[in-house]
């Protein structure tokens, strides 16, 4: 598929969230690089292949207890780790009508088109002990990136190597044990008392550190849609990519390498 088919259906399944969203009275807010495109561009980044939401810890909880009730014949289906369909820790929606085999994934690991939603976590007041749990989060992201990649594919021959020795460790260890464990992390501070909040689970590092007036809400227009976003968007954005309205060099401006087809026909099913 060329990106503007994958912009669409990523589109729609950003629509069928939000109609999910609201059902259920959840909060959440697009973040990290579809807010910028939808401040920067009224849409998505040009060359951006993927959405990003984030949603508070409360809802998030929520909204892992609706993924078990889910219709499993749905077009659009929320995937985690907790169903044994993901291999992150944190929840996806899908278009399970698409697949995606990623260049450096192994040959099993087939997605399909997706969004991402991250939970947002409390965070302690000490910047160190918020450097220490990243720290020990991302020592288990790790191994989640290794347990999945494909150990014959690397971008130089010394990571070729290392991966053809650590993938195979990697792969023995129980995909759902380190997912919970990095979500135990990330949730170990009461959401309701913490004064600051962030992206504990796929973190950015210090970047992710945000004042929890960061939840007030205001729609933003996006594809000629309006969705929820942070209010205070220009402090959420500058804390992320700094001058947040220069575009990058061109030769930044690169998607993730992948290939999406259809699975199954559109007039197979129905929503």
């Amino acid at each position: 598929m060329k990106l503007d088919e994958i912009h669409k259906i990523e589109l729609d399944i950003l629509l069928d969230f939000d109609r999910l969203a609201k059902k259920n009275g959840l909060r959440y807010y697009l973040s990290c690089g579809t807010l910028l495109g939808a401040v920067r561009h009224k849409g998505f980044i040009p060359w951006d292949d993927d959405i990003d939401l984030m949603m508070p810890r409360p809802d998030y909880e929520k909204l892992i207890r609706l993924e078990a009730e889910q219709d499993p014949q749905a077009r659009y289906q929320l995937v985690s780790w907790k169903n044994g369909r993901s291999a992150y820790p944190f929840l996806k929606m899908v278009d399970s009508y698409t697949t995606i085999k990623e260049k450096y994934m192994r040959e099993d690991a087939l997605q399909s088109v997706w969004i991402d939603i991250f939970p947002l976590d409390g965070m302690p007041d000490d910047d160190k002990k918020i450097r220490r749990t990243i720290r020990r989060i991302n020592f288990y992201r790790n191994l989640l990136l290794l347990a999945a990649s494909d150990p014959n594919k690397g971008t130089t021959p010394l990571m070729r190597l290392i991966k053809r020795i650590l993938v195979p460790i990697c792969r023995k260890m129980n995909i759902g044990r380190i997912c919970d464990k990095i979500d135990a992390l990330a949730s170990a501070v009461p959401f309701e008392k913490a004064k600051w909040i962030g992206d504990y689970v796929w973190n950015e590092g210090m970047k992710e550190k945000m004042p929890k007036t960061i939840l007030q809400a205001e729609d933003i227009l996006f594809e000629d849609r309006y969705f929820p976003a942070p209010a205070n968007r220009d402090e959420y954005l500058t804390r992320y990519f700094g001058d947040y309205m220069q575009l990058p060099p061109e030769d930044q401006r690169i998607p993730h390498d992948f290939e999406v087809s259809w699975n199954r026909k559109v007039n197979e099913g129905s929503n």
